[in-house]
């Protein structure tokens, strides 16, 4: 990224414009409204879905692949994805687990991670259970203290991003944690704390493949875990 010289985040239809795209990519949960200028400017945009499983994914993937006359290459990048989830799937088979583990993801995002997300998905890929979606809670509801104390985690994935050093995520995670309110959960008794790369679990890319690999490094130890940083990508 620092070889980049033009940054831009939210920029206006103008300020796209100006970069001169062959083709504009956006999710369906972007502003509507600004895809309309886009358009009305003349650029192609293409509103891809804003993924809740790994299919949706395949799908984007393939969109984009063809909107950049590219369909080999996409066919290409969703093998290296299904090569990857196999290899994942094929480990945690060998473990011959009696029971998978139950895991909750604390998310800054509060009501993030229950039944319909991409996280969820991700975890059966993993060969966990979402505790949250397990216990009905979808996507989108609040989870309340309470809610955390019945499903009752082996583990819990803890959030670590700082915004770039402005949010105390420690003093956050601490006070979570210190909750007299908490303290008969099992993955809190146990110290079963994971923190992960957020850049995986929080994933809408090919890459979500490592967010399985990483729930699963997260549930069953260091057998799943990665060597730096991973990117799929086709020549």
């Amino acid at each position: 990224a620092k070889k980049i010289q033009h940054k831009i985040k939210n920029p206006s239809a103008e300020e796209v414009l100006a970069l001169k795209p062959d083709v504009v990519f956006t999710y369906d949960w972007s502003d509507m409204n600004r895809v309309e200028n886009l358009r009305n400017l003349g650029m192609n945009v293409i509103v891809l879905k804003g993924p809740a499983t790994i299919e949706d994914i395949r799908h984007n993937v393939r969109t984009i692949a063809k909107a950049m006359n590219a369909d080999s290459k996409g066919e290409e990048l969703i093998k290296l994805m299904d090569s990857r989830l196999a290899q994942v799937k094929q480990q945690v088979a060998a473990l011959k687990l009696q029971q998978p583990k139950k895991i909750v993801l604390v998310s800054l995002m509060s009501s993030y991670g229950g039944k319909g997300c991409i996280f969820d998905d991700m975890c059966k890929e993993a060969g966990v259970i979402n505790g949250v979606s397990a216990a009905g809670i979808k996507n989108g509801q609040q989870v309340t203290k309470e809610m955390l104390v019945k499903i009752d985690p082996d583990l819990l994935i803890m959030p670590v991003y700082n915004d770039h050093g402005n949010f105390d995520i420690k003093k956050y995670n601490q006070d979570f944690l210190d909750d007299p309110s908490l303290q008969t959960m099992r993955a809190i008794k146990n110290k079963q704390l994971f923190y992960p790369n957020e850049g995986y679990i929080y994933n809408c890319s090919q890459d979500v493949v490592f967010g399985v690999q990483e729930i699963a490094h997260a549930a069953y130890g260091e057998a799943f875990a990665m060597q730096g940083v991973q990117h799929l990508r086709v020549k």
